[in-house]
């Protein structure tokens, strides 16, 4: 099962009542799985691991493969195995991109989130200092950011998603502090402030 894990700069977690040494590639495996107690924890909507480790805390996040026994906690992401591999550390626009991927493979899910780093909304979002990962969903989602950071788009009519874009602004032509929606075709199109069209 695809999972992401969330981890401090040297590659460690809270385990129990612990820390627990991890390593890229690395399956570690433990004999009983039960959610908020043993095994390893995990999630299948990355930005809930931000509420643990936050994107402007340093912290390193990778896509991860949850085996074995798996315990599923009711009204969250969270995942409990008894397997868990590193399989691969994720960078901004990675984290961007499959943030995006689970909310268009998983519509009706909860997706919105607020917390470490990441505005994640309905219609719009930005970036600004400490919040590094902005995306909205809407039917004109509007988002901006400030350089280097990432950004998102989904687009969608009735609840079906019909356009998702992802990028860095200062990179593919998006202008930081300049708002952007997206058309079917996955075009970016500037959006003018009401006060300015007046």
């Amino acid at each position: 099962m695809r999972t992401y894990k969330g981890f401090t700069e040297d590659l460690k977690a809270t385990y129990g009542n612990g820390i627990f040494q991890y390593e890229p590639g690395k399956t570690y495996r433990e004999e009983k799985s039960k959610t908020r107690s043993t095994g390893f924890h995990a999630a299948e909507y990355l930005p809930d691991c931000m509420m643990w480790y936050g994107l402007n805390d340093k912290s390193r996040f990778f896509l991860c493969e949850s085996g074995g026994s798996i315990d599923e906690e009711d009204g969250c992401s969270m995942v409990v195995s008894t397997e868990l591999t590193l399989i691969k550390e994720l960078d901004l626009l990675d984290i961007a991109g499959h943030t995006m991927m689970y909310m268009v493979e998983h519509p009706q899910r909860k997706w919105i989130s607020t917390v470490g780093g990441v505005m994640i909304t309905n219609d719009a979002a930005y970036t600004k200092t400490g919040t590094l990962l902005a995306i909205a969903r809407g039917e004109r989602p509007i988002v901006y950011g400030i350089e280097g950071t990432a950004v998102g788009w989904i687009l969608e009519s009735e609840g079906n998603i019909i356009a998702a874009k992802v990028g860095v602004v200062g990179q593919s032509g998006i202008k930081p502090g300049v708002k952007y929606t997206i058309t079917a075709n996955r075009e970016l199109v500037e959006v003018q402030d009401e006060t300015e069209s007046n």
